[in-house]
Formats: C-alpha cells, sequence, structure tokens
C-alpha cells in the first residue's frame, strides 16, 4: 500500500478496535518507510504545530526526509472552534511535502469521524464477524454454542484481544440492565445489547463480569495455572451451562 500512495502520505490514521492488527500494521508501515530512506521521528502531541513550522517536510543534510509518528492526534482535533493545532493539522493534510502517522489506538472510524474527512489514508482495522457472534453466544443455557466460538475465534484472534471485547460487552450489558447506554451505542446495537442483558440474572452477570476481572488479575500477577483461554472456557463452563 505504501509503494502505491507514496507520494501523496500527508495524515495517516492508524485505528481500529482490533488492536493488535493496527499495531502491526503500524508496526510495518514504519519499517516500509525505513527502507525507502525516510528517516521516523516520534512527536509528542504538543509539540506537533512547532515541529511542523520548523520543518514543512524538508529533508535535512543527508538528504532524508522525516515521517513524524504522533499518537491520538484525534484527542485535540475535535470541537467546533479553531485553535492552532487544528489548523496545523488541516495544512499537514494538504501539504504533500510532509507525512504524519497518528496511532489512535482501539478507536473506530466511528470515534473519528470528525478527523477521518481530512485524513489522506485511513486504515481501520474491525474486529472479525466471529468475535461479535462471540460476543452475541454469551449467556446462559448457550455454553456449546459459545465454546465453539472462542475455539474459532482464537484460531485468528489473539487471546488477550478477545478477552478485552468480552469484558467490554459484559460491562454494557451491566449497564443495560440499568437501562444504561453509551451515547456511542447506535439504535441497533443497543437493542441487541438490551435483549442479551435481559437473558441473564443479574447475580450471575455479576458474577460472571466478576470472574473476568479475576482472570485479568491472575493473567498479570501470574498466579493462574491456565492460560487465557483456558481460563475463559473454565469461567463459562460455570456460568453458561
Amino acid at each position: 500500500m505504501l509503494k502505491s500512495c507514496y507520494n501523496t502520505f500527508m495524515l495517516t490514521i492508524i485505528c481500529g478496535e482490533d488492536i493488535p492488527a493496527a499495531r502491526n500494521n503500524l508496526v510495518s508501515l514504519k519499517d516500509q518507510y525505513k527502507n525507502k530512506g525516510y528517516a521516523i521521528a516520534y512527536v509528542a502531541l504538543n509539540e506537533l504545530p512547532q515541529v511542523y513550522k520548523s520543518s514543512q517536510g524538508v529533508v535535512d543534510l543527508f538528504g532524508q526526509q522525516s515521517v513524524y509518528f504522533i499518537d491520538d492526534i484525534s484527542s485535540k482535533y475535535k470541537g467546533r472552534g479553531k485553535n492552532e493545532f487544528k489548523d496545523t493539522i488541516v495544512e499537514i493534510s494538504k501539504n504533500p511535502n510532509i507525512h504524519v502517522v497518528s496511532w489512535e489506538e482501539g478507536k473506530s472510524a466511528y470515534d473519528l469521524s470528525t478527523i477521518k474527512k481530512i485524513a489522506s489514508t485511513f486504515l481501520e482495522h474491525k474486529p472479525a464477524k466471529t468475535v461479535f457472534q462471540l460476543l452475541d453466544a454469551c449467556y446462559p443455557g448457550n455454553l456449546k454454542e459459545f465454546l465453539s466460538s472462542l475455539e474459532l475465534v482464537t484460531t485468528s484472534q489473539d487471546s488477550m484481544f478477545v478477552y478485552t471485547l468480552l469484558w467490554r460487552h459484559m460491562r454494557k450489558l451491566i449497564l443495560a440492565q440499568e437501562n444504561i447506554y453509551d451515547k456511542t451505542v447506535l439504535p441497533w446495537q443497543k437493542a441487541n445489547i438490551s435483549r442479551q442483558a435481559q437473558m441473564w440474572d443479574k447475580k450471575k452477570l455479576l458474577g460472571f463480569y466478576e470472574g473476568l476481572i479475576r482472570i485479568d488479575h491472575g493473567m498479570k500477577t501470574s498466579t493462574s495455572t491456565f492460560d487465557l483461554k483456558e481460563s475463559i472456557e473454565i469461567l463459562a463452563c460455570y456460568y453458561l451451562r
């Protein structure tokens, strides 16, 4: 991809809920730039306007042009009012002589709808459909389907990524039982979450969620005798049978 649009990279956004895949893309992009003779430079968020004014993408004394990598540019590119930072990002998006790559960890295209409009390249890594099937299968009485989905998903997806999505999903179900929904949830998603939340007894749902927290603690402290996938399977056998 880099080779085909090499001269048009101004502002590149790498994002998506599939964080491992997005991070791998980020690393690959850095390697491609290095192989093309670019100098890799890391920029703090607040320093970007000054770096842009000073460099304008001009090559250095050794004939190298820099590619600037930065984290979470979208966090400052928001709101309706204008400011120096937002003006800088707009200028970068129009200047073919400078290359800026922003790593937006865990964010979706919906989260980044404002800055997506000016990005020259937008690379979103969405979870595979099988991951969502796994989340939908997580309710009491559906153990066999859940375990089957877990086995399939973990053949192609990182177990920690799967765990993180499952943890977030169960939290949404707990809130849904209190009729609380994140403002970013779309109407059809709200309906699905509400329906699944009703399949759970409140006490069992909280127990499953707390079990996920214990799994995380066991992984971080190396006190668990099972790996992450096995731990999820054991928890499911107790609550989803």
